[in-house]
């Protein structure tokens, strides 16, 4: 759990407090104000809110907050919206008493509630409680289940609010939030304590489960997915109806459901391979099946803003900062007898190339999958092969995002090794594929840390199943991460989804319906710890086969 702290609207008893501030001394208005607040107490549906305290304030009821004029944190008239933390220059004895009353504080609640419901899914939790005071409120401290968890000095309209961040299972359990308020005279006042409760679902349940549903004899194969800043899923892949292969690209709800299936053309004789979002923009890359590929990036209403294509390459993946976009394939066609070059594009916003690096290693089919880009340094993984030595053995590179410039490379001697997808996390980076052992395939995922510059291989983690392949892999939340990809048994596969805490294997989860082409093809990162799978499987009904996708969602 953990904690950011922001401004937030006023609530609508402050509106009152205004008032008595315009039509008496600052001392009577906060007597008003606190037989305001008894009143509105009375009112509570809460019982506990109509016992008194000891010096005859009352605790505060439920209430809804809205917008509205309030006073800043001297206690003064303000402009509406308008706050500040600057001491009131007036003299307390100017209303007929010398007495220095302590702060105020009203309305403690979570999520804008003085009684909230639980909280059942990952995300910000809104603390928030109304401090005033007759000369100036110096701090507000927070307090959850009796520890100190922030200190706000800033407000707005005199509402002082701090965030939690509910992004894992650990943070579930029962809470108390209550908030002391100290004046600039070093006088306290505590707020009633508000229960609260964090009820998430078991890790790993699936809060999205959305799957296409394509006709008879239809494949529909999704390739990728990002999700946009406003939390809508992009989803690219191809279909392949009547031998005629047709982009698709798909903008789907944040509840999975499909909103736009035309937002880019569904280009005949081409597919999607990798799509992620630069700002609002959307940068699409795509292979032709003549062997040409293809970048374009798009506005957000789904208008072509810039396209690039090359021949005698093959793109695979794509990532983004804010000044480049970066994308990983290979020179030449592995489909042919030919050799080809693992490379790396870097390219401007307006898809004009910035800067190329290539890696041969040998100069026989070697090729980049997926690439990174973390703090200026441009991460891809692949494979690479030798003249004159058999097999394939996994490979990861490292470049400076500004000029291309090489930072370390490393060739794995695991014979036919082939990695899939790469993770950055807080100690170090984990990479996702698979070799082949004694017949059959095993997973195998790496934990690479970056020591003086160099990627040192500290640990694999190897599954012991007959058939288990690793095809993508993303960071979740608290240093874990996720694999997916697909694990078999007598020529009939499972998708799957494997998390991990550091190098502890945690849980496996199998999803969709058994069938020889079964498997997660692509996993990306959401906030508070989410993690969505795109998934594709072939079935027959009994009226056809058919090829069809889905997007999970799964809980921290």
């Amino acid at each position: 759990m953990t904690t950011a702290s922001s401004p937030s609207p006023s609530l609508p008893q402050l509106a009152l407090t205004i008032a008595l501030v315009l039509s008496s001394g600052c001392a009577e208005a906060f007597r008003e104000a606190r037989e305001y607040d008894d009143m509105f107490a009375s009112e509570s549906d809460d019982p506990d809110d109509d016992n008194p305290t000891p010096d005859g304030d009352a605790t505060p009821g439920v209430h809804t907050s809205t917008s509205g004029p309030g006073v800043d944190s001297s206690g003064s008239l303000s402009d509406a919206g308008t706050s500040t933390s600057d001491p009131n220059d007036g003299d307390v004895s100017s209303s007929g008493s010398d007495v220095d009353e302590p702060p105020l504080v009203l309305q403690p609640e979570v999520q804008g509630s003085h009684a909230p419901a639980p909280i059942i899914v990952a995300g910000p939790v809104t603390l928030s409680v109304v401090a005033l005071d007759d000369d100036h409120v110096d701090r507000v401290d927070f307090f959850q289940s009796d520890s100190l968890v922030a200190t706000v000095t800033e407000h707005q309209n005199g509402v002082y609010t701090h965030t939690l961040s509910i992004d894992h299972q650990d943070d579930a359990g029962a809470f108390e939030f209550h908030a002391i308020a100290v004046d600039s005279a070093g006088q306290t006042t505590v707020s009633d304590a508000i229960p609260w409760t964090v009820e998430l679902p078991a890790s790993g349940a699936a809060i999205v489960n959305e799957p296409n549903e394509p006709l008879p004899g239809e494949h529909v194969y999704w390739e990728d997915v990002a999700v946009s800043p406003n939390g809508e899923f992009y989803v690219v892949g191809f279909r392949i109806k009547d031998g005629e292969t047709t982009l698709l690209s798909e903008r789907r709800g944040p509840a999975g459901t499909l909103i736009d299936d035309a937002l880019i053309a569904q280009t005949a004789g081409r597919y999607g391979v990798a799509v992620a979002f630069m700002g609002s923009s959307l940068i699409l890359v795509a292979r032709d099946v003549d062997g040409a590929s293809w970048l374009g990036r798009y506005h957000a209403s789904g208008s072509l803003m810039y396209q690039r294509s090359q021949d005698d390459a093959e793109w695979r993946d794509v990532a983004v900062t804010d000044e480049l976009v970066f994308v990983v394939g290979n020179s030449g066609k592995l489909a042919d007898a030919g050799a080809a070059s693992a490379r790396i594009w870097a390219m401007t916003p307006a898809l004009v190339p910035y800067w190329v690096r290539t890696e041969s290693a040998g100069g026989d089919k070697n090729v980049a999958r997926a690439v990174r880009v973390v703090d200026g340094r441009v991460f891809a993984v692949g494979q690479a092969s030798f003249d004159g030595i058999p097999g394939r053995y996994g490979a990861a590179w490292a470049y400076a995002s500004a000029d291309g410039a090489p930072l370390w490379s490393r060739v794995f001697p695991k014979e036919t090794e082939d990695i899939r997808d790469v993770a950055v996390l807080p100690d170090g980076l984990r990479t996702a594929g698979h070799w082949d052992v004694d017949g059959g395939q095993r997973m195998v995922v790496r934990h690479l840390q970056v020591e003086d510059g160099v990627g040192v291989p500290i640990n694999i983690l190897e599954q012991t199943s007959e058939v288990e392949l690793a095809y993508a892999i993303a960071g979740a939340s608290h240093g874990e991460y996720v694999v997916a990809g697909t694990g078999c048994a007598d020529g009939e596969c499972f998708a799957q989804g494997r998390r991990y805490a550091e190098n502890a294997h945690k849980w496996t989860a199998e999803y969709a319906l058994k069938s020889p082409v079964s498997r997660v093809v692509a996993a990306e990162s959401l906030p508070y710890g989410y993690v969505a799978l795109l998934g594709q499987q072939d079935v027959n009904y009994g009226n056809g086969e058919q090829g069809s996708s889905w997007l999970r969602v799964l809980h921290p």
